[in-house]
């Protein structure tokens, strides 16, 4: 197996680091444990050039720089920006810090088409989203890895792999200090988390299901950024404030989720695919709420298809999810018995990102 200790790391991402901490985040935080990691984010603009290194924790760098381009040239002139960003990236990479072993590129399409610019002894492109205009191209990658089987048909055969979602540590961590188990508190609460105005998120069989149960608790976490000339959300955003079972509890720190979620009894995953950028294969949420135990309810997912861990609608049948979640009502203590409990929380646990990184490595060295 490949060793993923004692190298020096770059990790290219289309997102800033901020309070905001998805996959490539918690990557780089899981290889800065045994590793020196320097996050590369997407550049800030100015007129002069500029190269600075945070650390955040030990082993973890987030480099800030700037690059002396206005910014309509990464709007109207995509190829001069990429250009541009390439030619002073690169130097101020091999001029502040030591040649990099590994590159993950997270799918940094409009900072650079390539991963050639950069000397590594390995790179790696790990595209997560897929989306209409998605291209095969391998960007100068020695492998490839994705979280969606639809992307990973659009390679030659045995040239994608598939890894499934990561389960950050501040889920993962909840599993042992969590000892006690469910039993039923008054109230019935159900936890649904993410964008609430993604344009894949099913308002209408949500809102259902809000309105038919008004003694049960929704508790929505998660942004709520929308365009209220849109005409449904903004049915959805003035459902979601005049229903007095409804509670919007608002964006919260991976830690501060995890721990809301113990107060959860059920978890609600709910979107309609449009089979162009939204396929129905997969979401990161499931991790998490498995590792939080108790039951979930949720539209059709195609890679859990063939599992019996949690409820899940039939292809394009989210209309059955009312039901679905009524027989859950009706039998609780069952859906929240410990065997199952036990049974999400070891599946989830098998996915954490210090074991992905392991499944990399192993394919690494194949």
């Amino acid at each position: 197996m490949f060793d993923f200790r004692n190298k020096t790391i770059f990790v290219f991402s289309p997102q800033p680091w901020n309070y905001l901490q998805i996959s490539k985040h918690h990557y780089a935080r899981a290889l800065a444990k045994d590793n020196e990691v320097y996050f590369v984010p997407p550049p800030a603009n100015a007129i002069l050039s500029n190269f600075t290194i945070e650390k955040v924790q030990k082993g973890l760098h987030v480099v800030r720089y700037t690059i002396p381009s206005p910014w309509f040239l990464r709007v109207k002139f995509p190829a001069v920006y990429k250009f541009v960003l390439r030619y002073f990236l690169s130097r101020l990479l091999r001029k502040n810090i030591p040649k990099a072993d590994i590159v993950f590129d997270f799918g940094c399409y409009r900072q650079f088409d390539s991963l050639d610019f950069v000397t590594a002894g390995y790179k790696i492109f790990f595209p997560v989203d897929d989306f209409g205009t998605f291209q095969p191209d391998e960007r100068g990658a020695d492998m490839i890895l994705t979280v969606s089987e639809n992307i990973q048909r659009k390679f030659p055969e045995g040239k994608c792999h598939f890894i499934n979602h990561g389960l950050a540590e501040e889920f993962s961590k909840k599993v042992s200090t969590n000892t006690t188990s469910w039993h039923q508190r008054g109230t019935v609460k159900v936890g649904c988390s993410g964008n609430l105005f993604i344009r894949f998120l099913d308002t209408e069989t949500l809102g259902a299901l809000v309105s038919r149960h008004p003694t049960i608790e929704f508790h929505f976490f998660g942004s709520q950024e929308a365009t209220l000339s849109v005409d449904w959300q903004r049915r959805w955003f003035e459902l979601l404030h005049s229903k007095p079972n409804v509670r919007l509890r608002g964006m919260l720190s991976a830690q501060a989720l995890a721990d809301a979620y113990d107060d959860m009894d059920i978890f609600l995953l709910c979107y309609k695919p449009d089979y162009i950028n939204y396929h129905a294969e997969n979401s990161h949420k499931v991790l998490e709420y498995l590792c939080a135990g108790k039951v979930l309810v949720s539209s059709y997912l195609s890679i859990y298809s063939d599992t019996d861990l949690f409820q899940i609608a039939p292809k394009d049948n989210n209309h059955l999810l009312l039901s679905m979640f009524d027989d859950v009502i009706a039998l609780l203590p069952f859906y929240n018995s410990g065997i199952l409990t036990t049974r999400r929380r070891e599946f989830a646990l098998r996915h954490t990102y210090e074991r992905n990184i392991l499944k990399i490595g192993n394919l690494i060295e194949k």
